[in-house]
């Protein structure tokens, strides 16, 4: 019972952050309603703006960071080459460009926001839930020793200080920051290169606002020739 309680803690302790990015399921950019062609290739968007759709891809509700996850789809039917960078693609609202967070920036915000704290929270509750498994490991080599105070404050004392460390540990801003900027790289679009056939798709992270169309610049690298298309969006309100 006592090496459950303990193993128990420390699997607690190190629990994976809550956000937690999976399987992102797509249709067809050509299928969507918002799809533009620039010459031989097809760009669509995906808006992730409730909290079913969010929680589906990354196990959270991103809107408690402030955070607009877009899911951006392109599909290249010809034979040329071209290229879309993120940091190229602007969110439209009211006349105004928004740029899309930094994936440093998204991570902070994620940080700061009730999922980072409450994963602060758990940290500090597991370095707890430790403590007391150390106590209690602590009595029961006391009384097989004859000396059960003796056993559990030794027990409690080498708890509480590994609890302390691995809570303090996983407690860490830098340690959470660095995680979630991980989990959100894992599918971010970046700067992308569409190969003649290719099917490609990733996410861009902006503020929540009330966005009607993304800006977006598409190099024909083959052509040397860059063109600026709009793609139509709606943003459900929170």
């Amino acid at each position: 019972m006592i090496l459950r309680l303990f193993f128990a803690a420390v699997c607690f302790v190190g629990c994976a952050a809550p956000l937690r990015t999976s399987v992102a399921p797509f249709r067809p950019p050509e299928s969507m309603p918002n799809a533009k062609t620039v010459g031989s290739l097809v760009v669509a968007a995906d808006i992730i703006d409730t909290e079913d759709k969010s929680k589906r891809i990354f196990g959270t509700n991103l809107a408690a960071a402030d955070i607009l996850p877009i899911h951006l789809l392109v599909s290249n039917k010809g034979t040329d080459e071209f290229e879309i960078d993120s940091s190229q693609i602007f969110a439209v609202s009211q006349g105004e460009y928004f740029p899309a967070y930094t994936l440093s920036q998204a991570a902070l915000r994620v940080r700061e926001s009730s999922i980072g704290t409450t994963v602060a929270a758990q940290a500090a509750l597991g370095a707890l839930v430790l403590g007391a498994a150390g106590a209690a490991a602590g009595a029961g080599i006391g009384r097989a020793a004859g000396n059960t105070g003796a056993g559990a404050a030794a027990g409690a004392a080498v708890g509480s200080t590994s609890g302390a460390v691995a809570g303090a540990a996983a407690g860490a801003s830098d340690s959470y920051t660095n995680r979630f900027r991980h989990e959100l790289a894992v599918q971010d679009f970046g700067a992308r290169n569409i190969f003649p056939g290719d099917l490609q798709r990733g996410f861009i992270y902006f503020q929540r606002q009330p966005y009607t169309s993304l800006r977006i610049k598409v190099t024909n690298v083959s052509q040397r020739k860059a063109e600026i298309i709009e793609v139509l969006i709606t943003v459900t309100p929170n």
